[in-house]
């Protein structure tokens, strides 16, 4: 029992600073953007580095979007036989599904990391004289973390709403069987 709430607490926690990090990042992006249209157009200049670090940015935010929707089973799924199969069999797919996608991440998490080390022997800069590769870090990071989340996954059942059918979330008028 002492684990669990030990662990419902972490978890709170990285869901406060995922949140955190990306209300900064999206507010952020917005204000340089707008920064940038504004100096353009009314003084005619604009912030050398302010398109880099835009880039640096959406990059930072998409990584971070994709461990929150990992986390909360909003990321991609073609899910056509959960409704055809006995839930015993659904349930070993979903365990099977959960760790061959973690599985994927870890690749992928070990090549953008060697994609980074290629950059830190380049040293070039993306912005204001920080590193691109410590911008792209976040890239093998966000797919250890979203590793991290389908290995936790496979050994929980997923929400009742990712459960049901997807026609089962929608008004009752615009369902396909309702026509």
């Amino acid at each position: 029992m002492q684990n669990d709430n030990w662990f419902e607490s972490v978890q709170r926690q990285l869901e406060r600073l995922e949140s955190t990090a990306l209300t900064i990042l999206l507010l952020g992006l917005v204000g340089l953007g707008l920064t940038q249209i504004v100096m353009r157009n009314v003084f005619g200049m604009a912030l050398p580095w302010a398109d880099g670090a835009m880039r640096a940015m959406v990059l930072w935010l998409a990584m971070i979007a994709a461990v929150v929707a990992a986390g909360r089973f909003r990321h991609i799924r073609i899910d056509l036989l959960s409704r055809l199969l006995p839930p015993k069999l659904v349930t070993i797919i979903h365990v099977l599904m959960m760790l061959l996608t973690a599985a994927v991440c870890l690749a992928m998490s070990w090549l953008s990391l060697r994609m980074a080390a290629l950059e830190y022997e380049f040293q070039t800069a993306a912005f204001l004289g920080v590193q691109t590769w410590m911008v792209q870090l976040i890239v093998p990071i966000g797919f250890a973390l979203m590793a991290v989340r389908f290995v936790a996954a496979a050994f929980r059942r997923p929400p009742v709403s990712e459960q049901a059918h997807a026609f089962t979330e929608l008004p009752e008028d615009t369902r396909p069987d309702s026509r």
